[in-house]
């Protein structure tokens, strides 16, 4: 506090009045403060200030007194403030001097309130609330037929001024309703759309897309037979072809009829259907063999081996043999060029092979013995074994069954000749 001098502070304590800013004058010059003026305007819609101003008078014929404010007291003598409009708007906490706004409210007098703005409408359907502030809620609806989709059914006004979810939209759910999956398929609902689920042998967008071949049954299984002529009549059960779609079926197949007589060898029988309407076929295909009857196996005899066809002996096995070095059949047996098993299965002239049984280094004399050519190593690596290869394929294409060799000459050669000893 300003120190006042003791006689002035003594004057003010008789009088009841103590004012800071009081010039050394105010006594000498008859200084009296005025009334008051009345308070001015607030500065501020809310939490503002506003003040008020007095005068002082004096008598200025007084040597010394000045006319003016500051011979009696300081400048801020002369003003008077106070607080003004001390509220908030919509709910908000003030202190004087500024507003704290509940959640929603913002502005120096929460005055503004968060806005989000309209959120749009949607095409086919409705926008239901009209108030866009903070914390309101607005929900989609679609007209009859329609159905939300690609989007949020309710939005809420958030504190950032942004809308929660998305906009959706009203999609088309009654397509079904037209009929326009055919041929027994079942109808689904899509937004905008539809899918049909097919029955069987349907396709296509409606289902109207006939995707089902002919339908087969009674196809002949492959035939296998042996004879022991040279021909056979065969006959196979007519292969079925049937659409349960009810369109026209074409047939065709290689042989007139279901039956025809084959020589021996291996045929094949087809048939085939196809639908015009589609272009889709089906085939029955099945094999005809035609064989001789098969061979029983005969022996390789004791000390030689047994040289054979190895190639196509479903049709024919010609067989001869060699008796290993030193060694001959007994005296008297006759050794026949071939051993023969045709289209009777059996062997000619029989199927027993002598065996070679003597050895010659035992002989006194070979007279009366046939001894032919013979082989000394049945090993299949061994040179020896490939020499008996190549003389049974010389020996069979000299004999009255070279037939065999000009018949089948890219297989008649050494490789395809068995050799068992």
């Amino acid at each position: 506090m300003r120190c006042i001098p003791w006689l002035l502070l003594l004057f003010l304590s008789l009088f009841g009045a103590t004012e800071c800013g009081i010039s050394s004058q105010w006594d000498e010059c008859n200084c009296i403060w005025q009334e008051w003026e009345a308070w001015g305007d607030c500065d501020s819609e809310c939490n503002g200030r506003r003040r008020r101003s007095r005068q002082v008078s004096l008598y200025s014929n007084v040597p010394g007194c000045v006319f003016e404010f500051n011979t009696c007291a300081t400048n801020d003598m002369g003003w008077d403030y106070s607080s003004c409009n001390a509220f908030c708007h919509n709910g908000g906490t003030s202190n004087s001097y500024s507003c704290s706004c509940i959640t929603g409210f913002y502005g120096a007098c929460c005055g503004f309130q968060v806005n989000c703005g309209d959120p749009g409408s949607i095409t086919n359907g409705n926008l239901n609330g009209g108030t866009f502030t903070y914390g309101s809620t607005v929900t989609y609806t679609c007209h009859t037929g329609y159905r939300l989709v690609d989007g949020s059914s309710s939005r809420k006004c958030e504190l950032n001024a942004i809308w929660t979810g998305t906009k959706p939209k009203c999609a088309y759910y009654n397509s079904c309703a037209s009929g326009p999956c055919k041929n027994g398929a079942t109808c689904t609902n899509i937004p905008d759309d539809y899918q049909c689920a097919c029955t069987y042998g349907w396709s296509g967008k409606n289902c109207d897309v006939d995707i089902l071949p002919p339908v087969l049954t009674n196809c002949s299984s492959d035939k296998y037979i042996t004879i022991s002529k040279l021909t056979d009549l065969v006959e196979w059960q007519i292969p079925s072809f049937t659409d349960s779609h009810n369109f026209r079926i074409d047939v065709t197949a290689n042989y007139l009829t279901n039956e025809f007589t084959f020589p021996w060898g291996d045929f094949n029988v087809s048939y085939s259907a196809v639908k015009p309407s589609n272009g889709l076929s089906t085939d029955c295909l099945f094999g005809v063999s035609l064989r001789p009857n098969p061979c029983t196996p005969i022996n390789p005899p004791a000390n030689g081996a047994l040289i054979c066809n190895n190639w196509r002996t479903d049709y024919g096995q010609f067989c001869t043999f060699l008796c290993k070095e030193s060694y001959a059949v007994p005296r008297g047996v006759i050794i026949d060029d071939f051993y023969v098993c045709g289209a009777s299965g059996s062997w000619t002239p029989t199927n027993t092979i002598p065996d070679c049984s003597v050895m010659v280094t035992n002989l006194q004399s070979t007279t009366g013995y046939n001894i032919g050519p013979t082989y000394s190593n049945c090993s299949e690596s061994s040179d020896n074994h490939r020499e008996t290869q190549e003389f049974y394929i010389e020996k069979l294409s000299q004999s009255d069954f070279s037939y065999f060799c000009e018949k089948f000459q890219e297989e008649c050669i050494p490789e395809n000749v068995s050799v068992q000893c």
